[in-house]
């Protein structure tokens, strides 16, 4: 390998698993600075498509792939057993919230993690903080000439279904200073369903929201980590009713994408757009990216917790996430469909689901990231 010239060996080194990565950069000092450079990233970027997916609880580094359709699990994030529940991306870090018993209104626990930097960093909560079920989270940066100063968003924005009063909270956590700063002005007029994850591109969070008025309009929200607020309603490609699926994902972490499938007829054609334009205070949307009819498949829509998704723009091709059932039955397998623009081109098992309710699976797109935590 050292006899190698020098861009032959960066080829090699950059296929090497993520995962792998903290042994390669003990191996010697070369490989070390080699492997956090910007080039390397870059060739690391382009040997096929890598994801991290939430499947029953566990968080895992996947391999896609699309042009002989496959998926490869190469990487486990370990904590501590520890059930995962929902995850947050954000170049290349993942905000990860976990929860040992889900029984418990104090279980909820918070961690960074890096794949590429084999890195993870627990988060406390803030000692006057309650438990929420519905609480929110999500993770962006702070956009300066030099560095990135990564932040973690919680809020909640909810009624409380047993005392009957409105629980409006909003923190915010550096990771620069590991402290936390709450918010004492937040009382939206807008709600975002539990059922919806937020997006982070460029550095802030998008989430579809709707309206707390009971004609419900829908519009996509963003939060500015440089500003540390909420940005205006920004249009979006349809208008959505009450069931309907509708989930957002990022593309080459430069622009949006968002998946929308009717809950009324026709019930199972699923709609891709992506954005030729995203910013926190304006929005453009390009033609429909792709539309493809799911019935002959899974006979009905996603359910409105299902269809976590991303795409790859050049093969005009998008893997969406679902669970299959027997008949009228409860969820039996977790299932990735790859689809194109001739249809359903695979159906990947992904394991049984023995979660029965809202434990749904959920993909991140991935860019390596040399950023220590």
């Amino acid at each position: 390998m050292l006899d190698l010239p020098s861009d032959m060996e960066e080829e090699v080194l950059s296929r090497v698993p993520v995962t792998s990565m903290g042994k390669l950069r003990l191996t010697c000092k070369k490989w070390n600075t080699l492997t956090k450079g910007e080039s390397f990233l870059k060739k690391k970027q382009r040997n096929g498509i890598e994801v991290v997916m939430m499947v029953e609880y566990r968080v895992s580094l996947m391999s896609f792939n699309l042009l002989y359709p496959s998926i490869e699990r190469i990487g486990i994030l370990h904590a501590d057993a520890i059930k995962i529940s929902k995850i947050s991306h954000c170049k290349g870090l993942f905000l990860c919230i976990s929860t040992k018993d889900k029984y418990k209104e104090d279980s909820s626990r918070l961690v960074v993690w890096n794949p590429y930097m084999g890195q993870t960093r627990w988060i406390e909560l803030p000692s006057n903080s309650t438990y929420h079920r519905w609480e929110k989270y999500a993770i962006g940066y702070e956009k300066e000439k030099k560095n990135k100063k990564h932040k973690v968003l919680r809020f909640v924005n909810e009624y409380d279904g047993i005392s009957g009063n409105r629980i409006c909270e909003l923190e915010m956590y550096s990771l620069n200073s590991n402290s936390w700063k709450i918010s004492d002005d937040f009382t939206p007029n807008w709600r975002i369903s539990f059922k919806h994850s937020g997006l982070s591109l460029k550095g802030n969070t998008y989430w579809y929201a709707q309206e707390r008025l009971l004609d419900h309009h829908d519009f996509l929200l963003s939060f500015d980590f440089t500003r540390e607020r909420f940005g205006p309603r920004l249009p979006l490609p349809f208008h959505a009713f009450l069931g309907d699926t509708v989930t957002l994902s990022s593309v080459k972490e430069e622009h949006l994408a968002v998946l929308f499938q009717k809950r009324g007829a026709p019930r199972s054609v699923v709609k891709i757009w992506i954005t030729n334009k995203i910013e926190p205070n304006a929005v453009s949307w390009s033609n429909m990216f792709l539309a493809v009819d799911m019935e002959p498949v899974i006979g009905r829509w996603f359910p409105n917790l299902a269809g976590s998704f991303f795409v790859d723009e050049e093969k005009k091709v998008a893997v969406v996430l679902g669970k299959e059932r027997y008949k009228c039955y409860a969820p039996t397998r977790n299932i990735a469909y790859i689809i194109g623009n001739n249809g359903i081109l695979k159906k990947v098992d992904l394991g049984e689901s023995r979660d029965k309710g809202c434990c749904y699976p959920l993909v991140c797109s991935y860019v390596p990231s040399s950023l220590k935590i």
